[in-house]
């Protein structure tokens, strides 16, 4: 359950569409995608903005023309959406208001196959409209994930799925 703040107004995706993209990587690094840092400008701080929906965040994220500044915003993007206090059904919501729902279900996708969370990314797709075709821009696993070097012989690499875990 979600946690009332008080005097903080809710902000829309309207709201949302008028943050830049370093706007919104200063919001994601501040709730712990601490991995994307270095994508700050250097004069730039990490800093919340009080009732924007974390599904909102990461669908916005998703958003711009295939270029290598969107893909570093997508694996980002990735992270915040893979949060599993977010709601699968805001999700789907935020992805179709951000025209992304191409790259959710590919997100969704990937994470299907490669998380320790199906269930999660299963209820996602479900959330998301029939037909939503991935694009070709979109990052592989081993971009969402970070991945363990083998330890000994016999032993496997771990991989753990990027995700924030953000106090609502």
């Amino acid at each position: 359950m979600s946690a009332v703040v008080a005097n903080v107004r809710p902000v829309s995706a309207s709201g949302v569409m008028d943050l830049t993209r370093d706007a919104l990587l200063r919001v994601a690094v501040a709730r712990g995608c601490r991995h994307y840092a270095a994508l700050l400008p250097p004069d730039s701080a990490p800093g919340d903005v009080p009732g924007l929906p974390h599904e909102l965040l990461g669908a916005a994220l998703l958003r711009g023309a295939p270029d290598a500044d969107t893909f570093q915003a997508i694996r980002c993007g990735a992270m915040v959406l893979s949060d599993l206090g977010n709601s699968p059904q805001r999700i789907g919501e935020a992805g179709e208001q951000f025209g992304v729902t191409g790259r959710v279900a590919h997100l969704a996708r990937l994470g299907l196959a490669a998380d320790q969370h199906p269930g999660f990314w299963l209820a996602v797709l479900n959330a998301l409209p029939p037909g939503a075709d991935d694009d070709p821009l979109l990052p592989g696993i081993s971009r969402l994930t970070s991945e363990t070097r083998m330890a000994g012989p016999g032993q496997q690499p771990s991989r753990v799925w990027l995700r924030t875990h953000y106090a609502r």
